[in-house]
C-alpha cells in the first residue's frame, strides 16, 4: 500500500512538473535579441522524409544526417522604425525578417503577440509594400500552458493608386483598366490555429548540440496564409481578384490568389525566448520538410569563426561586396531560401566583388568555408 502511494505521489509530482512550463512574458523576445538556429532542409522543398526518421518516439534528437543542407542563421529582432521611418505600423514594439525575406512588425504586451504589419517586395511592381492589419493577427497569448488552445484571424492590406500599373501594362489596355478601376490592393489574410497539446522530455545527444535533457511544451501550430492583388471597380466600389480580370490574369507571372498552409510543431523550454526545436510538416503530420533548432547551446566552440566580416551593400541589386582580412582562401555558397545551392566561389582577404544580376529577388543565405571545409562564417542578403 505505501509502495502504491509513493507511486501515486512520484506520478502526480511528475505531471505538476510539466505542468509548470509555460510561455510568459519574460520567456518571450526583445528588442536586439539575437536567437542563433540551425536550418536543415532539402535542395528541393518538394522532398520530405518520414517523422519516425528524424523523431523517434522518446523524442531523442541526434545529428540530423537525413537532410543534406544544414544552413546557420540568426534571428534577429530589431526596432520597429528601423525598416518603418514613416510610422506606417504605429506602436509596433519590434521586428524581424523571416527566411523569406518578409519583416513581420510585432507589438509585445504582457498579455499577448500582436502582429501589426506585414513588409515585403511588391508583386509585379517591384519595390517594398507595407500590409499594415486592419484586423490585428494575435500570435501568442500569455502564459500558455498545456491543454490551452488558441484561434485567430487578422486582415492587412495596402492600397495604392491604379496609376501604379501604368508602367507595367500595355497603353492601350491600361486605358480601358482605368476607366473601370480606380485602386489597387495588395491584400493578406491570416488564420491561426495553436494547441499545447504535449509535454516531455526531449534529449539532445551528439558532438554539434549540448548534450542534456530538456522539458518541453509542444505546440501544435497550423497557419493559413492568403495573398491576392486586388483592383476596386469605380461604380461598385468592390474589390475583385486581379486574375479574374480579363486580359490582365494572362499576363501574370503568377497565380493569384496564393494560398499556403504550414503545419508544425514547437517544442518550447521554460525560459528560453523562442522554441528549442521546430519541425515543420506536411498537411498530414506524416512527412517533415525541414527542421530548426537553437545551436545557442553547443558543445564545443569553433575558434575559428571569422567574427569581423562585412557584407555590403545589404540588400543589393547586382554587385555584393565581402570584406575581411581574415579570408584566406574560402569558398563562398549562396543557397536559396528553399536551401538549392545556387552559386560557389573562391574568396580571399579584403575586397571580394559577387554578381548576383542573375539571381532572382529574394533573400538568401551564405556560408563561408576554410581551406579544410570547416564553416567559419554565415548570414543572409536581400537581392532587390
Amino acid at each position: 500500500m505505501k509502495k502504491c502511494l509513493l507511486l501515486c505521489l512520484i506520478a502526480i509530482s511528475v505531471v505538476n512538473l510539466y505542468s509548470q512550463i509555460s510561455i510568459t512574458r519574460a520567456d518571450f523576445v526583445d528588442v536586439n535579441d539575437e536567437i542563433p538556429r540551425i536550418f536543415y532542409t532539402f535542395e528541393q522543398d518538394t522532398y520530405s522524409i518520414c517523422p519516425d526518421s528524424v523523431i523517434p518516439e522518446n523524442l531523442i534528437f541526434d545529428d540530423p544526417t537525413h537532410f543534406p543542407v544544414a544552413l546557420i542563421d540568426t534571428l534577429i529582432y530589431f526596432p520597429s522604425s528601423d525598416s518603418d521611418p514613416e510610422g506606417v505600423f504605429e506602436g509596433a514594439t519590434c521586428a524581424y525578417m523571416t527566411r523569406d525575406g518578409f519583416i513581420m512588425h510585432l507589438l509585445i504586451t504582457e498579455e499577448n503577440v500582436n502582429l501589426v504589419g506585414v513588409q515585403g517586395e511588391l508583386p509585379l511592381l517591384g519595390g517594398m509594400m507595407n500590409l499594415e492589419f486592419v484586423d490585428t493577427l494575435i500570435a501568442n497569448n500569455f502564459p500558455g500552458e498545456y491543454e490551452d488552445t488558441h484561434v485567430d484571424q487578422g486582415t492587412a492590406w495596402e492600397k495604392q493608386h491604379i496609376s501604379a500599373f501604368e508602367s507595367v501594362i500595355p497603353a492601350d489596355y491600361y486605358s480601358q483598366l482605368s476607366a473601370l478601376f480606380d485602386t489597387v490592393r495588395f491584400f493578406m489574410e491570416l488564420k491561426l490555429n495553436t494547441s499545447f497539446d504535449e509535454y516531455g522530455s526531449i534529449q539532445f545527444v551528439g558532438d554539434s548540440n549540448q548534450n542534456g535533457t530538456f522539458q518541453y511544451l509542444r505546440e501544435n501550430r497550423k497557419m493559413l496564409t492568403m495573398f491576392d492583388v486586388q483592383l476596386r471597380n469605380k461604380f461598385s466600389h468592390q474589390y475583385v481578384s486581379i486574375s479574374g480580370i480579363p486580359g490582365v490574369g494572362e499576363m501574370l507571372p503568377m497565380e493569384l490568389p496564393i494560398y499556403d498552409t504550414s503545419y508544425s510543431h514547437n517544442y518550447w523550454v521554460k525560459g528560453w525566448k523562442s522554441p528549442l526545436l521546430e519541425v515543420e510538416y506536411n498537411t498530414g503530420y506524416d512527412s517533415v520538410y525541414n527542421m530548426t533548432f537553437r545551436y545557442a547551446y553547443m558543445s564545443y566552440v569553433n575558434t575559428e569563426l571569422i567574427s569581423n566580416i562585412s557584407i555590403y551593400p545589404n540588400p543589393a541589386s547586382e554587385v555584393l561586396i565581402i570584406n575581411s582580412e581574415m579570408i584566406q582562401d574560402n569558398t563562398l555558397y549562396i543557397f536559396g531560401t528553399d536551401g538549392k545551392l545556387v552559386s560557389t566561389r573562391k574568396l580571399n582577404s579584403g575586397d571580394n566583388s559577387i554578381n548576383i544580376q542573375k539571381l532572382s529577388s529574394g533573400t538568401y543565405f551564405y556560408q563561408l568555408f576554410n581551406e579544410r571545409n570547416v564553416p567559419v562564417a554565415a548570414g543572409k542578403f536581400l537581392k532587390q
